[in-house]
């Protein structure tokens, strides 16, 4: 039900997102889309906020202008950094994964072993 609700009241902020970015509401929506997606994929805390809403909107706006701003105005020098922190992202995630995967393994191994 909390889905639900959630994505009754995302859909209308997506498409105004994709409406004042100016490519239209089908990129705000699929901006929501593919937003839902990875933070589902990718985990988080029941705490964060995961989806096109205002205060993660004004977070990443601020990051994102201090990147730029650094790199004098470039978007291109400043998309390494963007891709070397989405990269790390993945990467510490995945090790997370496999840590958990490997721990859980060895109890179970452990639990079946008859030295016990």
């Amino acid at each position: 039900m909390g889905g639900l609700t959630a994505g009754i009241v995302a859909l209308p902020l997506a498409l105004a997102f994709g409406v004042s970015s100016g490519l239209g509401p089908s990129a705000g929506l699929y901006g929501a889309i593919f937003l839902s997606f990875f933070a589902a994929l990718f985990g988080g805390t029941p705490t964060q906020i995961s989806g096109p809403t205002a205060p993660m909107t004004a977070v990443s706006m601020v990051v994102i202008a201090a990147i730029i701003s650094v790199h004098n105005g470039s978007i291109e020098q400043a998309s390494l950094i963007f891709w070397v922190c989405f990269y790390s992202a993945v990467y510490f995630r995945l090790h997370w994964v496999y840590s958990e995967w490997e721990n859980t393994l060895n109890t179970f191994l452990i639990l079946l072993s008859p030295d016990l």
